[in-house]
Protein backbone atom coordinates (compact mmCIF):
# COMPACT_ATOMS: atom_id res chain seq x y z
CA UNK A 1 0.00 0.00 0.00
CA UNK A 2 1.63 3.20 -0.92
CA UNK A 3 1.87 5.71 2.06
CA UNK A 4 1.07 9.03 1.17
CA UNK A 5 3.60 11.14 1.29
CA UNK A 6 2.31 14.00 4.14
CA UNK A 7 1.73 10.64 6.41
CA UNK A 8 5.47 9.99 5.92
CA UNK A 9 6.52 13.15 7.22
CA UNK A 10 4.10 13.42 10.33
CA UNK A 11 5.50 10.10 11.15
CA UNK A 12 9.38 11.06 10.86
CA UNK A 13 8.68 13.49 13.01
CA UNK A 14 7.35 10.60 15.51
CA UNK A 15 10.11 8.83 14.89
CA UNK A 16 12.54 11.83 15.20
CA UNK A 17 11.27 12.83 18.59
CA UNK A 18 11.43 8.75 20.25
CA UNK A 19 14.93 9.27 18.79
CA UNK A 20 15.54 11.61 21.35
CA UNK A 21 13.91 10.28 24.27
CA UNK A 22 11.33 13.19 23.69
CA UNK A 23 7.54 13.24 23.64
CA UNK A 24 6.24 15.15 20.31
CA UNK A 25 4.65 18.32 20.79
CA UNK A 26 1.78 19.56 18.69
CA UNK A 27 0.65 23.30 18.66
CA UNK A 28 -3.27 24.56 17.79
CA UNK A 29 -3.89 27.83 16.10
CA UNK A 30 -6.70 29.21 14.61
CA UNK A 31 -5.82 30.10 11.24
CA UNK A 32 -6.32 34.29 10.47
CA UNK A 33 -7.08 34.91 14.60
CA UNK A 34 -6.60 37.72 15.40
CA UNK A 35 -5.50 38.35 12.09
CA UNK A 36 -3.30 37.36 9.35
CA UNK A 37 0.10 38.55 10.77
CA UNK A 38 -0.55 38.13 14.05
CA UNK A 39 -1.34 34.58 13.00
CA UNK A 40 1.68 34.24 11.00
CA UNK A 41 3.76 35.42 13.79
CA UNK A 42 2.36 33.30 16.81
CA UNK A 43 2.54 30.41 14.16
CA UNK A 44 6.02 30.73 13.60
CA UNK A 45 6.56 31.49 16.90
CA UNK A 46 5.07 27.97 18.27
CA UNK A 47 7.40 26.10 15.70
CA UNK A 48 10.67 28.58 16.44
CA UNK A 49 9.96 27.74 20.16
CA UNK A 50 9.12 23.66 19.96
CA UNK A 51 6.78 22.58 18.59
CA UNK A 52 7.19 19.78 16.38
CA UNK A 53 4.09 19.84 14.40
CA UNK A 54 1.49 22.31 13.95
CA UNK A 55 -2.23 21.76 13.89
CA UNK A 56 -3.93 24.79 11.52
CA UNK A 57 -7.58 25.59 12.92
CA UNK A 58 -9.90 25.87 9.66
CA UNK A 59 -12.23 28.61 11.13
CA UNK A 60 -16.02 27.32 11.00
CA UNK A 61 -19.30 28.81 12.18
CA UNK A 62 -20.69 25.68 13.98
CA UNK A 63 -17.74 23.95 15.86
CA UNK A 64 -19.17 21.67 18.02
CA UNK A 65 -16.36 19.76 19.68
CA UNK A 66 -14.73 22.94 20.88
CA UNK A 67 -14.72 24.86 23.79
CA UNK A 68 -15.64 28.59 24.36
CA UNK A 69 -11.61 29.94 23.81
CA UNK A 70 -11.38 27.83 20.40
CA UNK A 71 -14.86 28.42 19.36
CA UNK A 72 -15.04 32.43 20.06
CA UNK A 73 -11.78 32.86 17.93
CA UNK A 74 -13.50 30.08 15.10
CA UNK A 75 -16.14 32.84 14.90
CA UNK A 76 -14.35 35.95 14.96
CA UNK A 77 -11.92 34.77 12.01
CA UNK A 78 -15.24 33.48 10.01
CA UNK A 79 -16.93 37.14 11.20
CA UNK A 80 -13.57 38.83 9.84
CA UNK A 81 -13.98 36.32 6.35
CA UNK A 82 -11.61 33.85 7.56
CA UNK A 83 -11.89 30.02 6.19
CA UNK A 84 -9.98 27.54 4.11
CA UNK A 85 -8.67 30.12 2.47
CA UNK A 86 -6.86 31.22 5.81
CA UNK A 87 -5.36 28.24 6.64
CA UNK A 88 -3.85 27.82 3.03
CA UNK A 89 -2.56 31.32 3.79
CA UNK A 90 -0.90 30.38 6.94
CA UNK A 91 0.52 27.33 5.77
CA UNK A 92 2.10 28.78 2.27
CA UNK A 93 3.34 31.96 4.51
CA UNK A 94 5.11 29.08 7.15
CA UNK A 95 6.73 27.07 3.92
CA UNK A 96 7.74 30.58 2.15
CA UNK A 97 9.35 31.09 5.19
CA UNK A 98 11.46 28.03 5.46
CA UNK A 99 9.20 25.88 8.43
CA UNK A 100 9.48 22.39 7.51
CA UNK A 101 7.88 20.98 10.58
CA UNK A 102 4.43 18.70 9.76
CA UNK A 103 1.29 21.12 9.31
CA UNK A 104 -2.29 19.56 9.74
CA UNK A 105 -5.18 20.88 9.12
CA UNK A 106 -7.91 20.68 12.02
CA UNK A 107 -11.43 21.76 10.36
CA UNK A 108 -14.91 20.55 10.31
CA UNK A 109 -16.30 18.44 6.98
CA UNK A 110 -19.05 20.69 6.31
CA UNK A 111 -16.11 23.71 4.76
CA UNK A 112 -14.48 20.88 2.51
CA UNK A 113 -17.93 19.66 1.41
CA UNK A 114 -19.27 22.70 0.43
CA UNK A 115 -16.01 24.08 -1.29
CA UNK A 116 -15.51 20.64 -2.88
CA UNK A 117 -12.94 17.99 -1.74
CA UNK A 118 -11.12 16.57 -4.58
CA UNK A 119 -10.18 20.77 -5.05
CA UNK A 120 -9.91 21.70 -1.52
CA UNK A 121 -7.64 18.38 -0.26
CA UNK A 122 -5.35 18.97 -3.31
CA UNK A 123 -4.75 23.11 -2.57
CA UNK A 124 -4.11 22.06 1.09
CA UNK A 125 -1.13 19.77 -0.23
CA UNK A 126 -0.14 22.41 -2.35
CA UNK A 127 0.08 25.09 0.55
CA UNK A 128 2.48 22.67 2.37
CA UNK A 129 -0.21 20.97 4.54
CA UNK A 130 0.72 17.54 5.23
CA UNK A 131 -2.39 16.25 7.64
CA UNK A 132 -5.97 16.24 7.94
CA UNK A 133 -7.70 16.27 11.11
CA UNK A 134 -12.01 16.27 10.65
CA UNK A 135 -13.19 15.42 14.13
CA UNK A 136 -16.88 15.36 12.91
CA UNK A 137 -16.25 12.41 10.20
CA UNK A 138 -16.11 9.12 12.25
CA UNK A 139 -13.30 6.63 10.49
CA UNK A 140 -14.63 4.56 7.34
CA UNK A 141 -17.80 6.94 7.50
CA UNK A 142 -16.46 8.07 4.09
CA UNK A 143 -14.38 6.18 2.47
CA UNK A 144 -13.78 8.11 -0.74
CA UNK A 145 -12.60 11.55 0.94
CA UNK A 146 -10.00 8.90 2.03
CA UNK A 147 -9.27 7.96 -1.07
CA UNK A 148 -9.23 11.82 -1.96
CA UNK A 149 -6.97 12.78 0.90
CA UNK A 150 -4.31 10.15 -0.57
CA UNK A 151 -4.26 10.50 -3.61
CA UNK A 152 -3.77 14.47 -2.48
CA UNK A 153 -0.28 13.43 -0.58
CA UNK A 154 -2.34 14.27 2.76
CA UNK A 155 -2.62 11.97 6.02
CA UNK A 156 -5.45 11.38 7.62
CA UNK A 157 -6.03 11.81 11.54
CA UNK A 158 -8.61 10.35 13.11
CA UNK A 159 -10.05 11.06 16.87
CA UNK A 160 -10.98 8.25 19.50
CA UNK A 161 -12.83 9.05 23.01
CA UNK A 162 -13.52 6.87 26.01
CA UNK A 163 -16.68 5.38 24.63
CA UNK A 164 -15.15 4.51 21.37
CA UNK A 165 -15.97 0.89 20.41
CA UNK A 166 -13.44 -1.81 20.24
CA UNK A 167 -14.51 -2.15 16.43
CA UNK A 168 -14.66 1.75 16.05
CA UNK A 169 -11.55 2.05 17.75
CA UNK A 170 -9.83 -0.82 15.46
CA UNK A 171 -11.22 1.05 12.44
CA UNK A 172 -9.68 4.40 13.28
CA UNK A 173 -6.10 3.17 13.94
CA UNK A 174 -6.68 1.32 10.50
CA UNK A 175 -7.65 3.96 8.90
CA UNK A 176 -5.59 6.88 10.80
CA UNK A 177 -2.01 7.14 8.21
CA UNK A 178 -0.46 10.19 10.27
CA UNK A 179 -1.53 9.96 13.95
CA UNK A 180 -4.36 9.15 16.30
CA UNK A 181 -5.90 11.52 17.83
CA UNK A 182 -7.08 10.11 21.56
CA UNK A 183 -9.57 12.52 23.24
CA UNK A 184 -9.28 11.73 26.48
CA UNK A 185 -12.30 13.54 28.26
CA UNK A 186 -15.63 13.60 27.54
CA UNK A 187 -16.75 16.98 27.12
CA UNK A 188 -15.66 19.88 23.89
CA UNK A 189 -11.75 21.91 24.02
CA UNK A 190 -10.57 24.15 26.66
CA UNK A 191 -7.89 23.99 28.96
CA UNK A 192 -8.13 22.34 32.04
CA UNK A 193 -6.28 22.46 35.93
CA UNK A 194 -5.51 18.62 36.05
CA UNK A 195 -5.08 15.53 33.28
CA UNK A 196 -8.24 13.59 33.99
CA UNK A 197 -7.14 10.54 36.55
CA UNK A 198 -8.72 8.11 33.32
CA UNK A 199 -6.40 8.99 30.83
CA UNK A 200 -3.33 7.26 31.76
CA UNK A 201 -4.94 3.84 31.65
CA UNK A 202 -7.01 5.11 28.74
CA UNK A 203 -3.93 5.33 26.53
CA UNK A 204 -2.13 2.98 27.37
CA UNK A 205 -5.02 0.44 26.43
CA UNK A 206 -5.43 2.33 22.98
CA UNK A 207 -1.17 2.03 22.34
CA UNK A 208 -2.10 -1.53 23.19
CA UNK A 209 -4.57 -1.86 20.46
CA UNK A 210 -2.72 0.01 18.25
CA UNK A 211 0.67 -2.02 18.45
CA UNK A 212 2.70 0.80 16.44
CA UNK A 213 1.25 0.97 13.88
CA UNK A 214 0.20 4.21 14.43
CA UNK A 215 1.87 7.14 16.63
CA UNK A 216 -0.57 8.07 19.70
CA UNK A 217 -1.45 11.39 20.55
CA UNK A 218 -3.16 12.92 23.15
CA UNK A 219 -5.08 16.59 23.32
CA UNK A 220 -8.15 18.41 24.84
CA UNK A 221 -7.01 19.68 28.40
CA UNK A 222 -3.61 19.94 28.02
CA UNK A 223 -2.26 23.22 29.08
CA UNK A 224 0.94 22.88 31.33
CA UNK A 225 4.63 21.83 31.42
CA UNK A 226 3.37 19.03 34.10
CA UNK A 227 0.66 17.93 32.10
CA UNK A 228 3.01 17.29 28.99
CA UNK A 229 5.19 15.55 30.98
CA UNK A 230 2.41 13.29 32.68
CA UNK A 231 0.95 12.08 29.46
CA UNK A 232 4.19 11.49 27.77
CA UNK A 233 4.60 8.48 29.31
CA UNK A 234 1.88 7.22 28.10
CA UNK A 235 1.40 8.54 24.41
CA UNK A 236 3.63 9.46 21.80
CA UNK A 237 2.30 12.99 21.54
CA UNK A 238 0.70 15.38 22.98
CA UNK A 239 -1.60 18.80 21.51
CA UNK A 240 -2.04 21.55 23.09
CA UNK A 241 -5.04 23.77 21.51
CA UNK A 242 -6.73 26.30 24.11
CA UNK A 243 -4.34 27.60 26.10
CA UNK A 244 -2.31 28.19 23.19
CA UNK A 245 -4.85 30.25 21.28
CA UNK A 246 -5.40 31.68 24.98
CA UNK A 247 -1.60 32.88 24.88
CA UNK A 248 -2.11 34.55 21.60
CA UNK A 249 -4.89 36.85 22.68
CA UNK A 250 -3.21 37.53 26.22
CA UNK A 251 0.51 38.30 24.86
CA UNK A 252 0.69 38.11 21.22
CA UNK A 253 3.22 35.75 19.26
CA UNK A 254 5.18 35.99 21.92
CA UNK A 255 2.75 35.16 24.49
CA UNK A 256 2.81 32.17 22.20
CA UNK A 257 6.36 31.59 22.05
CA UNK A 258 6.83 32.08 25.93
CA UNK A 259 4.15 29.12 26.60
CA UNK A 260 5.39 27.10 23.82
CA UNK A 261 8.96 26.90 24.94
CA UNK A 262 8.00 25.91 28.58
CA UNK A 263 5.68 23.29 27.41
CA UNK A 264 8.55 22.05 25.20
CA UNK A 265 10.39 21.89 28.47
CA UNK A 266 8.04 19.03 29.58
CA UNK A 267 8.71 16.67 26.55
CA UNK A 268 12.14 15.12 27.83
CA UNK A 269 10.69 11.59 28.66
CA UNK A 270 13.74 10.97 31.30
CA UNK A 271 12.71 14.00 33.69
CA UNK A 272 9.08 12.60 33.19
CA UNK A 273 9.93 9.14 34.28
CA UNK A 274 12.04 10.89 37.25
CA UNK A 275 8.63 13.06 38.33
Amino acid sequence: MTVAAGARRIRAAFARTAADGRTALAAYLVAGHPDADASLGAAEAALQAGADLLEIGVPFSDPVADGPVIAAAGHAAVAAGGGVESALRLAAGLRDRGHRQPLLAMGYLNPIVARGRARTLRELAEAGIDGLIVPDLPAGEDRQLERDAAAAGLAMCFLVTPNTSPDRMERAIGASSGFLYVVPLYGVTGARDEVAASAGPLLDVIRDAARGRVPVAVGFGVSRPDHVRELGGHADGVIVGSAVVSALEAGGPEGVRRLVSDLSGGTDRATAARS
